[in-house]
This record gives structure tokens, C-alpha cells and sequence, in this order.
């Protein structure tokens, strides 16, 4: 999307990998998509969102809602497969993945609920607009 609004007038517009991987945040753990990544992390103004798709095994099917920091969520997982499931509340602000609490669900229909603090909205900025940038170790 560019700046002013408008739709990129480009030949590869996608919204595909943002919405499925950022707001609705589904990946496949394993190829295939038999075993199934879900973290939403929801913010910003974003309070809803449903996301769908047919998948090699079935219909995976993803639709959260935060209101009055309470998120709930319902997933459905097709069959023969099942899912890694990280709520919104113990989603690592580090994003060091591994030390998360992980649920395995089997296919079929969940719904599941927890209250979550999405934060200040819009953000505050790291470095201040009158400050200079901190020296990137890295270039030097």
C-alpha cells in the first residue's frame, strides 16, 4: 500500500503473507500444513479478524475478537491434523518463541479466551524525532 492510501499499481499485490501471517498469524509448523502454527498477537486498531483457507488436509479457519481486554477465539483444524496454540496473554514480548507455552489441539472446532493488555496505541517511538540514531555496531 502507498502512502497516500492507494493500492500498489504493481503486478505482485499481495496481501496474502500479511494478513494469514500478521493479523491472522496461521503458519504451517510441519510441510504440508498437517501440524499448524497459531500466535495471534493482536494491536493497534485491528480488534477483529477472520481468516480462512483451504488447506491440503481441509478448511483451517481462524477468527479472534478483542474487546474490554478480553480476547476470545474460535479455530477450526481439519482432520489428521493438529495445531500449536499460543494465547495472545503468553505470547513473549521478546520474541524468544521458544520459551512460550505452546497447547497442542487435535482437529475439529476450539474456542478459547484470556485477557490481554494490547498496550499503548500508537506506539511510542524508540529514539525521540529530535534525537540522533544510535551508531549501528554492525557498519562499523
Amino acid at each position: 500500500m502507498l502512502p497516500d492510501g492507494r493500492i500498489n499499481p504493481g503486478q505482485m499485490t499481495s496481501f496474502n503473507h500479511y494478513a494469514l501471517g500478521a493479523v491472522g498469524d496461521i503458519s504451517p509448523h510441519e510441510s504440508g500444513w498437517r501440524v499448524i502454527r497459531v500466535r495471534p498477537i493482536p494491536g493497534g486498531n485491528i480488534t477483529t479478524t477472520k481468516v480462512s483457507f483451504n488447506g491440503p488436509y481441509g478448511l483451517v479457519a481462524f477468527e479472534w475478537k478483542l474487546e474490554d481486554q478480553r480476547f476470545t477465539m474460535s479455530l477450526t483444524i481439519p482432520p489428521n491434523c493438529s495445531a500449536l496454540m499460543t494465547l495472545s496473554s503468553e505470547v513473549r514480548r521478546d520474541f524468544r518463541c521458544e520459551d512460550e507455552a505452546t497447547r497442542i489441539l487435535c482437529s475439529g472446532r476450539h474456542s478459547l479466551e484470556c485477557h490481554f493488555d494490547a498496550g499503548e496505541w500508537p506506539p511510542k517511538p524508540m529514539v525521540a524525532a529530535n534525537q540522533p540514531m544510535p551508531v549501528d555496531s554492525i557498519a562499523e
